[in-house]
């Protein structure tokens, strides 16, 4: 019987429906052996999902079955009744595990006899065949709770049919895809088996609610990281020497301030996916170098930010709101001048905002150290667009589930995306404070309501995600 303190569950089934990719998904592993290739696991390997030094749950990830006809054959001839059917499957394993024949087979039920609850995967895209009866049948025979999942492996066309075969020897069956099944679903299905074993349900019930607590905490974390690239990003300056023509250090200082920007980015994406819980990741970007003779065209860099329109209509109401903060400031006196101002010039920040990427200016601080300075960041559309790059890279890791193996890819979306499901308020802040960053540091009740900001962006990624996976 099942009766470890800790939840332990085998994920069984047929050889490639999917039982991996289930079991690197709830336990956060990206190490696990995934692949389409029948046979990837050849033999029972225990996953633990710990939080705190504490194990939420166990799984097991199994074989396929190879020979279950067979089996079942072996143990109806030795069965009288349903009373010894247990014990009789438990007397197949002990004489046959040793057998190369049922070597598969065995390590399938071995952990199930040994009180772990089952956790049946099958591929809905397939259609349910007699192969599948004695599976289910050897499943009942071990009189442990268990649950059934239906796997959408490329489409659920025989989800039906399935769902009719499953009900008559499971009494939940849940549908779930381990590559992108969002989070949510992750902790309704940890609650459906909840369900299929009483003992079990405090654990399980606490685990949710670890799991919920470790989620915010790392989205948490990442708004603090995207905060802190965007500073570090917007305040790049590049201090070069004051050797040969103007525009030959100029274009030097370019392929530099590039190759700056994209190790900011990288090490972005490594501690995202450090957060997450990520290992190895292949990304795919789309990176585009500033040229000496392009810097002023924002065609390239609108990819990733905003439409010139967009952005002129935000910058107006966003520097009426910094002209706000100069009115409260200066007590009122100013009559709204500030918030008049402020308006005028944020429209024209937008309508211009692609003019001049970054600075390039000749600085002389002491006698007989001149040099050129490149940076910091003066285009309101280049730093959009850079943010919409880095938006786009927690999304990603964000929605990735560990079971997933393919490349990450950094196009697809840009700035406007994020912002589009925000209210108009919520997007004139955005750029109010990205060009509030653009001037200087945050005070730490700044970096608050910034951060607020950037936690508004997460949770519209998680809709847009959920809509997509529904």
């Amino acid at each position: 019987m099942s009766d470890s303190a800790t939840p332990r569950f085998a994920v069984v089934g047929h050889p490639n429906q999917g039982k991996s990719s289930l079991v690197s998904t709830l336990v956060q592993d990206d190490h696990i052996a995934v692949s389409p290739i029948s046979g990837t696991t050849q033999s029972a390997h225990r996953y633990q999902l710990l939080l705190a030094d504490q194990v939420l749950y166990e799984l097991v990830d199994t074989p396929g079955f190879q020979r279950a006809r067979q089996i079942l054959d072996w143990c109806n001839e030795r069965a009288a009744d349903a009373a010894e059917r247990p014990a009789v499957l438990a007397s197949f394993v002990a004489q046959h595990r040793d057998d190369r024949r049922f070597s598969d087979d065995c390590a399938l039920l071995e952990p199930i006899l040994n009180g772990a609850g089952i956790v049946y995967v099958v591929d809905v895209s397939q259609p349910f065949g007699s192969v599948f009866d004695a599976e289910l049948q050897l499943l009942s025979w071990t009189a442990q709770p268990r649950l059934a999942l239906l796997n959408p492996i490329g489409n659920d066309r025989h989800a039906a049919q399935w769902q009719t075969a499953l009900s008559q020897y499971f009494s939940l069956v849940r549908r779930f895809d381990p590559l992108v099944a969002p989070f949510e679903q992750h902790l309704a299905l940890l609650r459906s088996l909840a369900e299929v074993h009483p003992p079990w349900r405090e654990a399980l019930i606490k685990g949710v609610d670890a799991l919920s607590e470790q989620r915010q905490q790392r989205h948490d974390q990442a708004a603090q990281a995207l905060l802190l690239y965007f500073e570090r990003m917007l305040h790049l300056q590049l201090q070069l020497p004051m050797v040969g023509p103007r525009d030959q250090v100029r274009a030097a200082g370019l392929a530099q301030y590039n190759q700056a920007l994209q190790q900011l980015e990288k090490g972005l994406r490594t501690r995202l996916a450090e957060i997450y819980g990520h290992g190895d990741l292949d990304w795919r970007t789309e990176w585009q170098a500033l040229a000496q003779d392009d810097l002023t065209d924002a065609r390239e860099w609108r990819v990733w930010g905003l439409s010139r329109a967009r952005l002129a209509s935000l910058s107006g109401a966003a520097g009426a709101l910094s002209g706000l903060a100069v009115d409260a400031a200066a007590g009122g006196t100013s009559l709204l001048l500030g918030a008049v101002s402020g308006g005028v010039l944020g429209g024209l920040a937008g309508g211009f905002a692609g003019r001049n990427g970054v600075t390039f200016q000749w600085v002389s601080r002491v006698p007989g150290y001149e040099h050129w300075q490149l940076g910091p960041m003066t285009s309101l559309d280049f730093a959009l667009a850079m943010i919409g790059r880095a938006l786009r890279c927690w999304y990603q890791l964000r929605q990735r589930n560990h079971a997933r193996r393919d490349v990450l890819d950094m196009g697809g979306a840009d700035f406007n995306t994020w912002l589009s499901g925000l209210e108009r308020k919520q997007q004139v802040q955005w750029l109010y404070w990205v060009r509030r960053l653009m001037k200087r540091s945050l005070t730490e009740a700044e970096v608050a309501q910034f951060t607020a900001l950037i936690a508004a962006i997460g949770y519209q990624m998680d809709i847009l995600f959920t809509k997509i996976n529904k």
